[in-house]
């Protein structure tokens, strides 16, 4: 208890450590005189490419830090136990669940389309009929009502063309996060790590260019404003991949969290239709 205590009091807490380091870096920012180094273009590519292939690294050490200090978090534990749970309440209706996501699916489409239509002082029951199948648009064709009209004209077009990510069986019986669409669940945790691992597969590529065509000699001479500017370097790394932890872990316990419980609710409404039949 007293880990999990000082764990979540260090995410809370990561802001003010990367402000903290952020002013460190300012501080020592003043014993050291910034400069042009002289170097060649190669020369700057080459350090430039390192310095940021290691950033990368530490930022995505840490932002898996994140990611699994999120899937640790009691809250995450018992959100996905709940949906476990109500998946396995649900398996005997499986058969019945697609229909109803079809059925949800077309309420939201008409919810949305009545806003829609709504801003251009439309109704629905005159631009569709009770399948949602859309009606001819009539206006009235006189130069007065030409600006209304473009109004009118617009807000049915995107109300016919709406589109939406519908409601399946497998986006309520698998992980994920949410949105603002009704039936978005966000990126399941192989989505979200997918959209890392590009990164890193580019880095990767920098890294073998870098290495397979610069060569290093040691320096004659220790040069202690280099050493400063490095570790300055480093600590800004690290304070980038800090706030990328921290992002990362609320992602997990509140983004993805509440896209999970948004199918937790919609299970057990299913459910309980389908015990009152």
């Amino acid at each position: 208890m007293e880990k999990n205590s000082f764990i979540e009091g260090l995410y809370k807490n990561a802001p003010y450590y990367c402000v903290g380091l952020i002013s460190l870096i300012y501080i020592a920012s003043s014993l050291i005189l910034i400069s042009k180094t002289g170097k060649s273009i190669y020369e700057i590519i080459g350090t430039g490419f390192i310095s940021m292939v290691v950033g990368s690294l530490i930022n995505g050490a840490l932002r898996s830090v994140g990611v699994r200090r999120g899937e640790e978090d009691e809250r995450m534990v018992q959100t996905l136990k709940n949906h476990a749970d109500t998946v396995c309440e649900v398996s005997p209706y499986l058969d019945k669940l697609e229909e109803f996501c079809d059925n949800e699916n077309k309420l939201a489409i008409k919810k949305i389309r009545v806003k829609i239509l709504a801003t251009a002082g439309l109704k629905y029951d005159d631009c569709f009929d009770e399948n949602g199948v859309c009606k001819e648009l009539l206006l009235t064709q006189d130069r007065k009502n030409r600006r209304k009209n473009r109004k009118i004209t617009r807000a049915y077009h995107k109300a016919v063309n709406l589109k939406i990510k519908e409601l399946t069986v497998d986006a309520l019986t698998f992980d994920g996060g949410s949105s603002d669409n009704p039936f978005d669940f966000g990126k399941s945790k192989r989505d979200f790590s997918k959209s890392k691992n590009a990164t890193d597969i580019i880095t990767r590529v920098i890294m073998a260019v870098i290495f397979g065509y610069f060569g290093v000699t040691l320096v004659s001479e220790i040069n202690f404003a280099t050493i400063i500017w490095n570790a300055l370097q480093i600590v800004m790394y690290i304070t980038s991949g800090i706030i990328g932890m921290y992002s990362a872990y609320m992602w997990i316990v509140d983004d993805y969290r509440q896209g999970v419980m948004k199918k937790v609710d919609y299970l057990k409404r299913f459910v309980s239709s389908e015990i009152k039949k």
